[in-house]
């Protein structure tokens, strides 16, 4: 994964959990029971964790630059954060730890960012 995927993959789970993305998946009331409570904790994602719905082979760039995919993340970011203030009982379900309101979905993209940012020593 280059930079620009790294972007771009980040600006797909956004989608996810902004709802604009709809993926077929089911997490079992005792999944979710036994991974949700990891949010909660200090803990980051293990490196080398790979999501069970992800494409095996490397996605097509869908941007034509890195710049543009940044636009498209924080363009992302900010509707993120607009539907769960317009809807404080929204919940959006992850394809890991299952139905997710935007508290759980803030922490889980803390640590998905900065497993991501960390590849890359953005931070």
């Amino acid at each position: 994964m280059n930079s620009q995927k790294m972007i771009e993959h980040l600006c797909t789970v956004t989608q996810i959990a902004n709802g604009n993305l709809k993926i077929n998946v089911f997490v079992s009331d005792d999944k979710t029971a036994r991974r949700k409570p990891f949010l909660n904790t200090k803990n980051e994602l293990q490196i080398g964790f790979k999501a069970s719905f992800l494409a095996e082979e490397p996605v097509k760039l869908k941007f034509n630059s890195i710049e543009d995919a940044i636009e498209d993340l924080i363009k992302e970011v900010v509707i993120f954060v607009k539907i769960f203030k317009e809807d404080k009982s929204r919940v959006v379900v992850h394809p890991f730890f299952g139905e997710l309101d935007f508290e759980y979905w803030k922490k889980f993209q803390v640590k998905h960012f900065t497993h991501h940012f960390k590849q890359f020593d953005l931070i």
